[in-house]
């Protein structure tokens, strides 16, 4: 995040971050309160109005035939799969050959941090587990596995670990790195993430890329709150967004991907505080790293802990025959991901709005060779369209609206999983946990 914020100064890159206190169209501990108040409202309200399950195992789909025959045709997978390799090629030749000025006039790290990483959530959210059907990293595996014909399965044990890992250094590549700007280091990072992730493909086989591509399980983790599904056949579904986070499976390898985003929204918020920019100022780069590797990592380990301390008091209220093994935490994951995304579409709104514009206006002359490929010579980035008031507010209600939605969420599944005349009292650790990081939620961005 340096490097970004350092370009900011030259004017390259824009922060994603709402500009500061007065920013915000109320006071920030209105806004604070405000936003603690609708959770803990929406939490009584629903405890009011249903005392059964609405959503797990309940009937609510429409089936959708005929878009799904379009859909699932050969030649839409094909054209899916070759568009995501010519879109991996593209990138990394722009990357590599385009201007190396840290982002100024060579796009592919905002097509990288705005286009891909941030648009994912909505792309997901609108069209399901996109990149699923476009990973060229799946395309390429599945053309090398020619080479290997015994593939080895992955044991269950290792979970979804491996893509834990992915996200961890793409996390710290671009909130912690001083060098995350650069068009070269944005490359080369690419470039051996699709090398490792093609090899494992190759090795064990494409169920592997479910766990072990971290962006790929995060667009589908994501996904579950999207319309679209699929049903117990595979047939494409128009459904309640609700009952697909409800009918997320309740596996513990989605505990520490859930936290690990949730983590890094919350170190992001922190690494763009003033309070955060005094510890850092008159540090060197190599303590600058380290400080930026710790707080990234502690920032994870406090949203885990604090999950986690909500589930070990949530425990004793489960009813025997529920946790089947699978953990208390593996049954509440789920009701996480809301959170997750309304965390993130409050700490990258602006970042996309106004840098996302930059990497249109940049793919102008993507190889800095005096080009016009759209037209758009002498255009800049329309900062006009939406003012900071506007951005905070939607920041704002954007983690209101997730904890709402992960509040209903939870008690949908406390009623399912609890013990009958439990259910209003074991889902109070959790409501409280949700409460606090709506809080800290807000104060972060009004920080920022």
């Amino acid at each position: 995040m340096r490097a970004l914020t350092e370009a900011v100064s030259r004017g390259e890159i824009l922060a994603h971050g709402i500009g500061g206190r007065s920013d915000l169209p109320v006071a920030p501990w209105l806004a604070t309160y405000a936003g603690v108040a609708v959770v803990a409202v929406s939490f009584f309200v629903a405890t009011a109005l249903w005392a059964k399950p609405r959503w797990e195992g309940r009937p609510g789909e429409a089936r959708l035939d005929v878009l799904g025959r379009i859909v699932d045709s050969a030649l839409a997978r094909a054209s899916a799969r070759t568009l995501g390799v010519l879109l991996l090629v593209g990138f990394l030749v722009v990357g590599w050959m385009g201007p190396d000025d840290l982002g100024r006039a060579n796009p592919a790290p905002t097509w990288f941090y705005a286009w891909f990483w941030v648009g994912l959530v909505p792309l997901s959210l609108l069209f399901g587990p996109v990149w699923k059907r476009l990973n060229p990293l799946r395309t390429i595996a599945s053309a090398a596995s020619i080479l290997n014909p015994a593939q080895v399965r992955l044991p269950q044990a290792v979970g979804m670990w491996p893509a834990v890992v992915g996200l961890v250094a793409f996390l710290w590549l671009e909130l912690v790195y001083d060098g995350a700007a650069s068009p070269r280091t944005v490359a080369w990072f690419v470039f051996w993430y699709a090398v490792v992730q093609v090899v494992a493909g190759v090795v064990f086989g494409p169920r592997w890329f479910e766990r072990g591509d971290g962006f790929e399980v995060y667009s589908t983790m994501v996904s579950r709150a999207s319309p679209w599904g699929r049903d117990a056949h595979g047939r494409l579904v128009l459904r309640n967004p609700m009952r697909g986070i409800a009918e997320t499976p309740a596996s513990p390898a989605l505990t520490p991907v859930v936290v690990t985003v949730l983590g890094s929204t919350v170190f992001d918020g922190i690494s763009r505080s003033s309070w955060w920019a005094g510890r850092i100022a008159d540090t060197t780069r190599a303590e600058y790293l380290l400080v930026g590797t710790v707080g990234l990592a502690g920032a994870i380990a406090a949203v885990g802990a604090t999950f986690g301390l909500a589930v070990a008091l949530t425990r004793g209220f489960v009813a025997a025959d529920r946790a089947n093994g699978r953990g208390v935490a593996a049954l509440f994951a789920p009701s996480l991901i809301p959170i997750a995304i309304g965390y993130t579409f409050a700490h990258y709104l602006s970042f996309a709005i106004f840098q996302g514009q930059q990497g249109y206006l940049l793919a102008n002359d993507p190889l800095g060779r005096g080009w016009d490929l759209l037209g758009l010579t002498g255009r800049t980035v329309d900062y006009t369209i939406v003012t900071t008031s506007q951005i905070a507010f939607l920041q704002i209600a954007a983690i209101v609206v997730g904890h709402v939605v992960a509040v209903l969420s939870a008690h949908d599944r406390s009623l399912a999983v609890l013990r009958r005349g439990d259910g209003m009292r074991g889902q109070y650790p959790l409501v409280l946990v949700m409460i606090a990081y709506t809080g800290g939620g807000i104060v972060l961005l009004a920080g920022g």
